[in-house]
Parts: structure tokens; sequence; C-alpha cells
């Protein structure tokens, strides 16, 4: 049995049920899933909830004793003060690892690591996994899962039926926390005006036809700091529509301009068509940022 913790918004939860997915595929065991971070963290920002129960999926939720067994148990009170220690110094993952039982796996460096796959059948996962080479090996099973349950609203509707009305691509603008909270203005930040304006100048060379819509967790802003050329759509969301059915929506869209975002990332790979341009940005976290994105972006995209 593997045992994947879930935490943040949509976006990571998909990677964290998408590694967790892979490995009990090639390991030929059961997936549970571990929902405890979003009791813990009730205060936290209204996005951050338990999401995939709306996707046509299903994992059975860990029991608190499977979890704890997984684990691993700090046997005593200097085990947990030299666990302390090794937080400041950033060796948390390694130091748990030497320090407890149990068969956790702690994502240490955020980028890709071969012996993820080699992890045993009951193992715990704990970390992002924010890359397509940790989802590879259960991929048409994500395309089949991510899928919202039930029918979309009207104007949901609507929204697909002028996606598909002909050529589409889909621009996402990032701001919310990235702008609003100090630590992820800090350590992400959101993209500035100058790499939108280059990406849509480089869309519009290969691809002049397409209508581009605009999706945006503050549409307002957006409409009102970006210069679209062609035809366009700025997508205001409509009130109760779940974030699942516009991800879906999103994903229709044949091209796509991503933001740094696990939202838009996932939009744009559920989309993807051998046809498909799909722009990212080079920058995925802040300059400051004590993370790697080397893996995130697939090669196959363009980084700009």
């Amino acid at each position: 049995m593997i045992i994947t913790r879930l935490t943040g918004g949509l976006g990571n939860q998909m990677f964290q049920y998408a590694a967790g997915l892979s490995l009990a595929t090639v390991r030929r065991t059961t997936l549970k899933l571990d929902t405890s971070w979003f009791d813990e963290s009730a205060g936290g920002k209204p996005h951050e909830r338990y999401a995939l129960d709306q996707f046509n999926l299903s994992a059975p939720l860990a029991t608190p004793g499977e979890i704890a067994r997984s684990r691993g148990l700090i046997k005593t009170p200097l085990t947990q003060r030299l666990l302390n220690l090794a937080r400041s110094f950033r060796i948390y993952p390694f130091a748990r690892r030497l320090l407890t039982t149990g068969d956790t796996y702690y994502e240490g460096e955020f980028r890709f690591d071969p012996l993820f796959f080699k992890q045993a059948v009951h193992t715990y996962l704990h970390g992002n996994w924010q890359s397509e080479k940790f989802i590879q090996p259960a991929a048409d099973l994500l395309r089949l899962r991510f899928v919202p349950q039930g029918p979309g609203s009207s104007a949901i509707n609507a929204l697909t039926e002028r996606i598909r009305s002909g050529p589409s691509a889909f621009l996402h603008v990032r701001l919310g926390d990235y702008v609003s909270d100090p630590l992820y203005a800090r350590t992400i930040g959101a993209l500035g005006t100058t790499y939108y304006s280059q990406a849509l100048q480089y869309f519009r060379e290969k691809q002049p036809a397409a209508r581009i819509f605009i999706f945006s967790d503050d549409i307002t802003t957006a409409e009102r700091n970006l210069t679209i050329p062609g035809l366009h759509e700025f997508v205001h969301e409509p009130a109760g529509v779940s974030p699942h059915h516009i991800l879906h929506a999103m994903s229709l869209c044949e091209h796509a301009i991503i933001a740094n975002s696990t939202f838009s990332w996932w939009a744009a790979w559920l989309g993807e068509k051998p046809q498909s341009l799909i722009i990212a940005p080079r920058r995925w976290f802040a300059e400051d940022s004590p993370y790697n994105a080397a893996d995130i972006v697939p090669d196959r995209w363009l980084k700009l």
C-alpha cells in the first residue's frame, strides 16, 4: 500500500495523487490518501481544501493507524529535538529517515529523483512531486480520472462550446496569494507583463487565427494590465462554478500560455496534443527561492 500526503490547492493535490498512483502502479499495489493536513490547516486559504473528491476517481482514505505506521514513530524527546534542529538547517527529510522507523519517503530537492520508483511497497509519500517524470507511469489513467464528476452549468457549457468552435488557446494569470501572501510573493511571485507580452507575440506569429481565452484568479486586474492581440476573451467565471470545471474548460483549448502555477500546468498537460503549442515561464520561482524548478516544465514545452 502506498499512502500519499495531500496538501495545498487543487493543482498540488493532483501532483501528489498522480505521483502516488504512479508509484502504486509500478509497485503493483493500492493507493490511499492522507488528508489530515486539511484538518490541521482548517483556518488556511479558501482554495486549500481537499478537492479530489470532485474528480472521476476513487481513492480510499488511509486510517490514522496506517498513517502512523507508514510515517514512523518518533521514539524519544531527544529525537524530536534533533529533528527540530535539522529542520532549521533544511536537512529534515534526511534526518527523519535516519532517526525514525517506517517507510516515509520525503522529497529532498524540488526536482525528480530516480530513486522514487525504487521505494518499498509500503511507502508514505511526503512531498510535492511537481514533475511529469513522477507521474508518467500513470499518465493514461490520470487523463481518464482527472475529469469533473457531473455535468457543468449552462455558463460552463456555453464557454466550452466557444472553446471548441475554432482554434483556441488559454492564457492563465496567477495572482491572488502570489501577491498578497508575503511568503508566496517572496518564494514564488506573480509573473510580470513582460513574460505575457513575449509569449503573446510568439504565439501570434505561430497561431494568428486562434482565439485566446484568458483565465485568472483576479480577472479584473488581468484585464486591466494585459493587452491581447487578435481574437480573445477574458473569462469572468460564473459564481459557484467549481475549479474542476474551469480546469477542464481550459484543457479543451488546443494551445496554452501557462503561469507559474500547477493549476494551469495541469490544464495544459491534460489537453496536450501533438500539434499543441504550450508556452511556459522560464522563471518558475522567485530569484531568492530555495526551490529547484529544473524538472517542472517538460522539455518539449517552450520556455520564455
